[in-house]
């Protein structure tokens, strides 16, 4: 958790050191000398007036951009162009923006042969017949050595913005190799941005991020559009009326796709019921300003459009001052969300950026160039900054289904070993019940019959030493399994220790045929060497052939990896039970189908081969044509 804070953090500074040399970048004011020393319009109300009407008008001064919002009247602007010096640039360029303006047109005196005719430019223009290259509308002027007035006629379905300066052509060339640059870098960061979450929608298929990429692939193609850069790659193949409708189409559907993508962000938080009212509220005022331009009322789906923007960003920000994050006790989400303080954060920078570019729009305050490009750092501030706050959310889905997954992994590793302890549960008190019932039975025909001669005696003490050695052999895998194996080691000289548990067994001396090596040391568990070698001694008694002696070899030996220790091997002819099946020998609670007969549990050899590995050392079954043989190798 630490270390994604301080990637957030790393990667939130990132974000902002892009964010601040893209505003150094940012087209506002020329860095060249603009020519135009006065700027005034006049509002012709009737969209009707002739030039001499509006060269006649009362104009109203205004700095910097002109702002008038949505209406269907048209703007006259009278500039007042500065003199060049002698020697100077023959010619001005008139550099008007933003591009979405649809029709501009040129009045001036000063050029006699083109005042003759018609000079307009604008997004209604094909841009192959510029006066000059440029993704800004333009016009060119002559230069003149005293100053005088120009005149533009602005008509346009989309908010009424303007801004308009002269410069002379070189200044112009470096004015459009700066703003190239901007726009490649505008651009590349909000590709990225796209490309970032792209890479975790597609790992996590993430609705949030699936939504958001949707949106900013939108917004990516919009902000082309908004540079220009579809006049220049449309020119020639689609008309230009087409082409604005194109880019009015990119504005809705820019606006509908970010509020789907909030509306599905904030979804993942605890919203009062009337804020889903108004996220729904919202969407529907899109979809109206939707059906407003399928019926051909431009200006006002788009002045619906901006409205929309308006309300909605105040809307977003008041909304989320009031969400409430999911715990345990009020819903189980098995996802991760973002603190509020981020949220918040992230919808403030948008209202105050967004600000500066809508309230001009609309006519309600008198904007600055960031009233132009405010929709393009929106692009790029909401783009990289809520890119950041997704990767920093994938990461935490990412870890939290990687908890789950692990949970479900070790429930279900539990659950096979429940579910195993229960089949073992299951098969030893079959055993039991099975190995249990004929000693049982033949003590309680003891008890019956109430005879006392040898005997009956014989037979009670052989059904409960055979009680005792089943009782004996669970409690030893009891231990062995379910508990914590310590070994206790302690020199031992198996020779002597052999003898012994051979005396102990009360057979008579025909029944062993033992070659035990003298001084056979080592170090181990006493009591796991007798548990191997009493239950590799008495699985021979049991199953072998009872008029054959049951073989013992003891003697020091190396291993294949030349260890030193002591090889015990105990062989016995085939009895009654057969051979047993060299694949399941060792498998708990396996007997043979001959040998269900003898007494027994199925744990002996079971306890052998485990007891032998903690030891350090292995038991091998090699038979030979005639003999059923284990060898045990135990280190010294």
């Amino acid at each position: 958790m630490r270390t994604l804070q301080v990637s957030a953090l790393s990667t939130g500074l990132h974000v902002l050191r892009i964010c601040a040399l893209a505003l150094l970048l940012l087209p506002g004011a020329s860095w060249a000398k603009d020519y135009i020393l006065e700027k005034a319009y006049w509002t012709d109300l009737t969209a009707t007036a002739s030039f001499e009407q509006a060269e006649q008008a009362s104009y109203t001064p205004y700095a910097n951009l002109l702002s008038k919002g949505f209406s269907p009247a048209v703007q006259w602007v009278r500039l007042k162009v500065e003199a060049i010096p002698a020697g100077g640039p023959d010619s001005l360029v008139l550099r008007i923006r933003p591009i979405f303006l649809d029709e501009i047109r040129l009045f001036d005196f000063a050029d006699q042969q083109r005042y003759q005719r018609q000079r307009t430019t604008g997004d209604w223009t094909p841009w192959q017949t510029s006066e000059f290259e440029s993704l800004n509308h333009n016009f060119l002027i002559p230069a003149q050595a005293q100053d005088r007035y120009v005149w533009l006629r602005l008509s346009t379905t989309s908010t009424q913005l303007l801004q308009v300066e002269a410069l002379v052509p070189r200044d112009m060339q470096r004015e459009e190799q700066r703003l190239w640059l901007f726009h490649a870098l505008l651009l590349g960061l909000i590709f990225s941005s796209l490309v970032w979450v792209s890479l975790a929608w597609l790992r996590d298929r993430d609705l949030v991020n699936g939504t958001f990429v949707l949106r900013q692939t939108v917004l990516l193609v919009y902000t082309a559009s908004y540079l220009g850069l579809h006049r220049i790659l449309l020119a020639g193949v689609v008309d230009p009326r087409n082409q604005d409708n194109f880019y009015n189409w990119l504005v809705l559907l820019t606006t509908a796709l970010s509020l789907v993508f909030e509306y599905r962000f904030l979804r993942e938080y605890l919203l009062p019921r009337w804020a889903y009212g108004l996220l729904k509220s919202l969407l529907l005022a899109s979809a109206v300003a939707m059906s407003l331009m399928l019926l051909g009322h431009t200006r006002t789906a788009l002045n619906t459009n901006m409205l929309v923007n308006a309300i909605g960003l105040l809307s977003l920000l008041v909304i989320s001052l009031r969400i409430r994050r999911y715990t345990v006790d009020t819903h189980e989400l098995p996802a991760y969300q973002l603190p509020k303080i981020a949220v918040v954060g992230y919808y403030l920078i948008i209202v105050l950026v967004l600000a500066l570019s809508i309230l001009p729009s609309l006519g309600i305050l008198a904007g600055t160039m960031l009233a132009v490009y405010g929709v393009l750092m929106y692009g790029l501030i909401s783009g990289l900054f809520m890119t950041t706050l997704l990767i920093v959310r994938s990461h935490q889905l990412e870890r939290l289904r990687q908890d789950t997954a692990n949970n479900l992994f070790l429930s279900r590793e539990q659950l096979a070993i429940e579910k195993k302890r229960r089949q073992d549960q299951t098969q030893l008190l079959g055993m039991l019940m099975h190995e249990l019932k004929t000693p049982l039975s033949i003590i309680d025909m003891a008890v019956t019959t109430q005879k006392n001669d040898v005997r009956t005696a014989g037979y009670v003490s052989r059904s409960v030493a055979n009680i005792k050695g089943i009782l004996d052999r669970c409690i030893q895998t009891d231990r062995m399994v379910e508990h914590e194996f310590k070994l206790q080691s302690q020199l031992i000289n198996l020779s002597q220790q052999l003898h012994g548990w051979m005396q102990d067994r009360n057979e008579g001396p025909e029944r062993f045929d033992a070659n035990i090596e003298d001084g056979c040391l080592l170090t181990s568990d006493l009591q796991c060497l007798q548990i191997i070698a009493g239950n590799l001694i008495d699985n021979a008694f049991k199953h072998g052939d009872p008029q054959a002696p049951v073989q013992l070899n003891l003697s020091t030996a190396s291993n294949a990896d030349g260890r030193a220790g002591v090889l015990l091997t105990v062989a016995n002819r085939p009895g009654l039970s057969g051979w047993p099946d060299p694949d399941q020998l060792f498998n708990k609670y396996y007997r043979s189908g001959a040998a269900q007969r003898v007494s027994g549990t199925g744990l002996g050899l079971y306890l052998v081969h485990n007891l032998a590995g903690h030891l350090g050392g292995s038991i091998r079954f090699q038979p030979d044509n005639s003999s059923i043989r284990f060898e045990l190798w135990i280190p010294a």
